[in-house]
């Protein structure tokens, strides 16, 4: 199978798992400079909206799903072949929800070499499923340093949580804009918030998935604050009916940012 994100493809109206295309999380790291092991541990959350599937009887069923899988599996799935793989899913019987989730949970597992975890939410679970807004304060009203300025650290230390809605990035394939809100919560030489509001607008035109991205935060704000602890998390909108939502935390720590569905979600 050929990586669709940027070609015309056939709508295909029955199963095909084949059609999942992998990316080694590899080729975007050499990119950021990591060439042993990442400084890193994480999670990436995908939520897909648009999931439907038959019953044994022929009816049709719509559900939420939620997945999830480790940042340092092998490979990470590319989101357009996620959804054509959703999109097969529609005339095709299953027997109980729980057999949609575990069939999409050793499909993905297989190839990103690692094990997912697939939640499926049918229509009475969804009015629980609270929308939260970002944990910390916003940097957003704060005056960016001067065009070309690098993330820095203060002569001050402390904890602190931070977010911005300002996170954009471009698809490396594409060039389609993603949007998205950044979490960051950190212990160590506290962040100057205008070099990284800076930072933030000058990466609108940075193309990288959604989980370099993440990483590439995550490095440069390691690098400004030599932090004890950091939590990097960025909650992208929908593409195609899925949101990603990559997480990562210094290794050897625990996380401090959960996911949760943002309002623009």
């Amino acid at each position: 199978m050929k990586n669709p994100l940027g070609h015309v493809v056939s709508f295909k109206n029955t199963l095909d798992p084949d059609i999942l295309f992998p990316i080694p999380r590899a080729d975007s790291r050499t990119k950021l400079g990591i060439v042993q092991e990442a400084p890193f541990e994480g999670t990436d959350v995908w939520c897909a909206y648009e999931l439907s599937w038959l019953d044994s009887s022929g009816i049709p069923k719509v559900g939420i799903a939620r997945i999830e899988y480790p940042a340092n599996s092998a490979a990470i799935i590319e989101s357009k072949s996620l959804k054509l793989f959703f999109g097969s899913f529609f005339n095709h019987r299953f027997g109980t929800t729980g057999e949609v989730a575990d069939f999409i949970k050793n499909e993905l597992s297989a190839r990103v070499v690692s094990p997912c975890s697939v939640e499926i939410m049918l229509p009475d679970l969804w009015p629980t499923m609270a929308v939260s807004t970002p944990l910390g304060v916003s940097i957003d009203s704060v005056v960016p340093s001067p065009e070309g300025a690098k993330i820095s650290g203060t002569l001050n230390k402390g904890a602190e949580v931070i977010h911005s809605h300002l996170l954009r990035s471009l698809c490396p394939v594409t060039s389609q804009p993603d949007w998205g809100t950044v979490v960051i919560a950190y212990e160590g030489c506290l962040l100057d918030h205008g070099s990284f509001l800076r930072y933030l607008i000058d990466h609108r035109d940075y193309q990288g998935f959604h989980e370099e991205c993440c990483e590439r935060l995550f490095l440069e704000v390691q690098r400004a604050c030599s932090p004890s602890r950091l939590c990097v998390a960025c909650f992208y909108t929908r593409r195609g009916g899925i949101d990603i939502n990559p997480i990562r935390w210094l290794k050897g720590t625990q996380p401090t940012v959960d996911y949760r569905r943002l309002t623009r979600q």
